[in-house]
């Protein structure tokens, strides 16, 4: 993100519009936890809301396409596995649990893909299904969690959804019938409640035997 916000402060510069760069920063990342939340993923309408509406500029398409290209080269080079992730997924796989994997899209087709593969996951699913490329809808939607289950010949209640976000985690996989654990890697206060919460991915092994 803040490669990104260089580039736009930049742009912002140049058009004789001068602001703190500080300010300019948490502008772009309360603005973009805004849309995200909208699960709104295709970046190029992250830059141009925060411009167009901030700042009553329409940045060209290619520009637009620059700042893409640069917060996701950033973010693969950044992306890596939670230190108890690939334990945790032997011990579930040893133990002979069918795993499979819903993740929303990265607004780039395959780009989803490409990340998951950089980082060595495929080989620990069954089945991956990224939410808004192999479905139309992204979660909380039921539709990715029914596919998953499906993919797995397995009915959503018998499923075990582990994920990190109470609103697109934890309440799609329980409108489909699945049970929920939440991984809680911050403070989170809402009416949704998960089944069970860890704090670590090792800590499944109490609830997953």
């Amino acid at each position: 993100m803040k490669l990104a916000s260089i580039k736009i402060y930049d742009f912002l510069r140049e058009k004789g519009i001068n602001i703190d760069f500080k300010d300019l920063y948490w502008k772009i990342k309360k603005t973009t936890l805004k849309i995200e939340n909208k699960r709104i993923y295709n970046r190029n309408l992250w830059w141009l809301s925060i411009i167009k509406e901030s700042f009553r500029i329409s940045p060209s398409e290619k520009f637009l396409e620059s700042l893409t290209e640069t917060y996701w080269n950033a973010v693969k080079k950044k992306s890596g596995l939670y230190k108890d992730t690939l334990t945790t997924l032997a011990y579930l796989k040893n133990k002979k649990y069918a795993l499979g994997m819903v993740t929303d899209t990265d607004g780039v087709k395959e780009l989803k893909s490409e990340r998951i593969k950089k980082l060595n996951l495929e080989k620990w699913f069954d089945f991956i299904v990224v939410a808004g490329e192999d479905v139309k809808q992204t979660k909380p939607d039921k539709a990715p969690f029914v596919l998953i289950a499906k993919k797995l010949n397995l009915k959503p209640s018998e499923c075990i959804f582990v994920g990190n976000n109470i609103y697109v985690d934890v309440l799609g996989a329980k409108k489909t019938g699945m049970a929920t654990v939440l991984m809680k890697r911050d403070d989170c206060r809402a009416k949704i409640k998960p089944d069970w919460v860890i704090n670590t991915l090792a800590g499944l092994r109490k609830i997953i035997l």
